[in-house]
């Protein structure tokens, strides 16, 4: 798993997904906040909050900037492919 200052991103891979899928838990809690996955329309990493969650902007810096690193490392293996 990786952390931030705040949340938790528990690694797991989905039983048909070849990607991963990352829960973000509360650091303090450990409460499920949502999960970031893959969205093959967009081709893009993107999160799915769980509802009625209120965030602040702190919580959101590191979600995005999670979301970037793992965009990231996922263009970065495409062109290793090549």
């Amino acid at each position: 798993f990786m952390e931030s200052e705040y949340l938790v991103f528990d690694k797991y891979i989905g039983h048909d997904k070849k990607l991963p899928i990352y829960e973000v838990k509360n650091k303090a809690t450990l409460d499920s906040l949502g999960v970031i996955y893959f969205y093959s329309g967009w081709r893009k990493y993107v999160f799915e909050s769980t509802p009625q969650i209120v965030y602040d902007a702190d919580y959101l810096i590191d979600i995005a900037k999670f979301l970037q690193d793992v965009q990231n490392e996922w263009e970065e293996g495409l062109k290793n492919d090549e």
